[in-house]
């Protein structure tokens, strides 16, 4: 699995059929223990109406088209959840209730 931050969407209107009407969101992989993000992006079929700013956990490869949902998309990507919070090494390094922003990666 894979955690990122959302920060942005892609609109196609031309696509294979398995993604018309499947909303993209551009996932930021991040640190787990400081959350500063990595120089990457991936692109990523949301499967639970994350926006941008969220935290999520993602899922690839095969992995990623093992829900009722994303089995029928053509991904290597699927947004599985929005995280509430990480515990490390007894230590609490996210909490979602306690973001400031919404979109607290723009720091």
């Amino acid at each position: 699995m894979l955690v990122g931050r959302v920060t942005g969407s892609v609109v196609s209107t031309n696509k294979v059929e398995a993604l018309r009407g499947v909303k993209l969101l551009i996932v930021q992989p991040v640190e787990l223990d400081t959350l500063r993000t990595k120089e990457d992006y991936v692109v990523c079929v949301d499967d639970v109406g994350a926006g941008e700013g969220d935290l999520v956990f993602c899922a690839y490869g095969s992995s990623a088209r093992q829900s009722d949902t994303s089995q029928k998309h053509a991904s290597d990507y699927t947004v599985y959840g929005i995280v509430d919070s990480i515990n490390m090494r007894g230590l609490r390094t996210y909490d979602k209730a306690k973001e400031k922003t919404v979109c607290s990666w723009q720091k």
